[in-house]
């Protein structure tokens, strides 16, 4: 637990990959102001090249001129991208998800108010689950840093209900993210209640199977269809 401290200083995402078809100029809004948090590339995967949408996508990219951007435009799957964060609408997410163990970057899948889009609530929620806990942990961090972040809820779960557990992550998470309030959730509240009663821009969670072919963590599951804010599936 304490290497969080240490890991979560790397960015291991290299690119921010959105598809326009799935996502739309909201989603790109989205992956655009992230890979410029996270000082990484941006890779939109377009529609035909003249598709009239571009013109508002390009007046987008135009307010982020450090950013580097590379644009595909063919019908093909989007390219593997080694450490790429990958942007989901939440229907298309629903349909077929990305997640449980067949892809190992992160994806987020867009989705609740137009408030936690804007990342206007400076909150991200970290739901800590019996695998996948760290990875999750370490996501929150890096986020909690590239947006700014002023608060971070962690929903500890039951499996790290002792004590001393509890007193380790809140003083690594504190030594993480100085500057930043830090709440451990006890409560066994759902996902979606959760979001609604508490608004934030982003909700990490695990994407890694439960066991080999067993599927999201109930968790997860819950987020994709639930969570009142984007979603981000941890794959570390």
């Amino acid at each position: 637990m304490t290497a969080l401290v240490h890991e979560s200083a790397r960015v291991t995402t290299t690119c921010v990959l959105v598809d326009l078809r799935d996502c739309g100029v909201r989603g790109v809004r989205w992956a655009a102001a992230c890979a410029d948090a996270l000082g990484v590339g941006l890779v939109v995967h377009a529609a035909a090249a003249n598709d009239p949408v571009h013109a508002d996508v390009a007046a987008l990219l135009a307010e982020y001129p450090a950013l580097a951007v590379h644009i595909e435009h063919h019908d093909a799957p989007p390219a593997r991208w080694e450490g790429g964060l990958v942007v989901l609408s939440r229907s298309a997410a629903v349909v077929a998800p990305p997640l449980a163990g067949r892809d190992l970057r992160d994806v987020v899948v867009l989705g609740g108010s137009a408030a936690a889009l804007a990342g206007c609530f400076g909150v991200v929620t970290a739901v800590v689950d019996a695998v996948g806990g760290e990875g999750v942990l370490r996501r929150a961090i890096t986020f909690c840093r590239a947006r700014q972040a002023t608060r971070l809820r962690v929903l500890t779960r039951p499996y790290l209900g002792n004590g001393d557990s509890l007193d380790a992550t809140a003083a690594v998470l504190h030594d993480a993210c100085p500057g930043v309030i830090v709440e451990l959730v006890r409560e066994a509240r759902s996902v979606q209640d959760e979001t609604r009663l508490f608004p934030s821009d982003l909700l990490v969670v695990s994407g890694r199977e439960r066991g080999p072919a067993e599927g999201l963590q109930p968790a997860a599951r819950e987020a994709l269809h639930h969570a009142h804010c984007p979603v981000l599936f941890s794959c570390s």
